[in-house]
């Protein structure tokens, strides 16, 4: 059974809170990204790379063009990763899981959608500077906590990183886009800014780290 939680209340612009320096910032950290990304596919062997793959890379488009089953974005190319392993999977594949997953934890299956796109964008090999890990990317002592033993497996990293943001829904009483802060910042971090809904997230929004603020602004939107 899916959590009775209805997202088109969170349709609401957080980039309004914005300052033109924080646009500035995320100009600056894009920037930044590209030219991560440049690397990886350098350093993969990848000499040609199309606009439109740096472009949904940087997670900067709306478009799901890679989703359809003709597109040439039909499977995504992991990184290589201290994972150690080199193999495409297809994101229908993954949604598919996604799908059971929201079923079994009765989480919305959009939600755990948007956040596996902002947090890895499908790549099950993903590994962050912080040393978050897989799909949903989970810290090594999230994983722990949530029962998760390899977290580059789609199915554990799945389940733990949903059974995560289900505990976050909870404790935040169905607020989606403070559980979406918490999920990014940590629930302590937040709780410490005396956030408990989503008004009292609109009020305290400058005072969260300029990446969270870009990550809820970017899931929230696209729900």
């Amino acid at each position: 059974m899916k959590m009775p939680v209805s997202l088109q209340p969170y349709l609401y612009q957080l980039q309004n809170f914005d300052s033109t320096a924080s646009q500035a910032d995320a100009s600056t950290s894009e920037d930044v990204l590209f030219a991560d990304i440049l690397q990886a596919e350098v350093a993969a062997g990848q000499r040609v790379i199309s606009a439109q793959e740096i472009e949904f890379r940087l997670d900067g488009t709306n478009q799901w063009s890679f989703l359809q089953g003709d597109s040439e974005y039909d499977t995504y190319t992991s990184y290589p990763t201290s994972a150690g392993k080199d193999h495409d999977i297809p994101v229908q594949t993954i949604l598919e899981k996604i799908s059971r997953m929201a079923s079994s934890h009765g989480v919305d299956e959009d939600l755990i959608r948007e956040v596996v796109r902002a947090e890895s964008n499908f790549n099950p090999n993903a590994v962050s500077g912080a040393g978050a890990k897989g799909l949903m990317q989970l810290m090594d002592r999230t994983a722990q906590a949530m029962h998760v033993r390899n977290v580059y497996d789609p199915d554990e990293n799945l389940a733990g990183g949903t059974k995560y943001l289900k505990s976050l829904l909870d404790r935040f009483d169905g607020n989606v886009g403070v559980a979406l802060a918490a999920y990014n910042a940590g629930p302590t971090r937040v709780s410490n800014l005396g956030i408990t809904n989503d008004e009292e997230l609109r009020e305290h929004y400058s005072q969260l780290p300029q990446e969270t603020q870009r990550y809820v602004d970017k899931i929230l939107n696209r729900l």
